[in-house]
């Protein structure tokens, strides 16, 4: 009795094994005839192909198009005002600019230059230090 329980199961098995690679068979002369029917075509992302997020009615999408015109008019409209005067009137110490002389820009322009070369220098010689 044991024996035979156990060849079943045995006999089962090699059915199913049997099944399975019929299966790969009948995809390998399907590829290779061309015919392709038997291929299952199965996105390599179990998400792939489906939609993402909550779907919406066409009636919410009329809806949040509505919104979003009035929200971007009134974005516009608001661009399209002149600026608020300022509240306090600028004094005139505020609005004097400081004009330089040609030798005081000279003198801006050497010390930026010396600067700049120690920068450099530094940074090399850190550099060569790693």
């Amino acid at each position: 009795m044991e024996r035979n329980r156990i060849l079943e199961l045995a006999l089962e098995e090699l059915k199913r094994r049997k099944a399975g690679i019929d299966a790969d068979i009948e995809e390998i002369q399907a590829e290779l005839t061309g015919t392709g029917t038997a291929i299952q075509q199965t996105p390599s992302h179990p998400s792939a192909g489906t939609p993402k997020g909550r779907q919406r009615t066409p009636a919410e999408r009329k809806e949040q198009s509505l919104r979003m015109k009035k929200y971007w008019a009134a974005k516009r409209a608001q661009a399209e005002r002149p600026a608020a005067p300022a509240k306090t009137a600028p004094t005139a110490a505020s609005t004097k600019t400081r004009s330089l002389t040609a030798a005081q820009k000279k003198a801006i322009s050497l010390k930026m230059k010396e600067a700049w070369k120690r920068r450099r220098a530094a940074a090399a010689k850190k550099a060569q230090a790693q």
